[in-house]
């Protein structure tokens, strides 16, 4: 009877552990989301601050697009 109880407390002694250690992988899967939406956010800010190509880069850019559309 001995032996089969502390067999249950074991068990459930394991099975504790297992789902903290569970939890903790949730948590740091979390944590991760959030710094990698936070490091989107930052850079997203960035490129939306910096100016767009000027549209001179734009026809030439376009204009060497084109040539190498036609020679294909």
């Amino acid at each position: 009877m001995r032996a089969y109880l502390s067999g249950i407390v074991a068990a459930l002694v394991a099975l504790g552990a297992t789902l903290i250690y569970a939890k903790g992988r949730k948590d740091a899967d979390n944590d991760n989301y959030i710094d990698d939406y936070n490091e989107y956010i930052s850079t997203r800010r960035r490129m939306d601050e910096t100016a767009g190509p000027s549209d001179a880069d734009v026809q030439r850019w376009l204009h060497e697009r084109g040539k190498y559309k036609r020679n294909l």
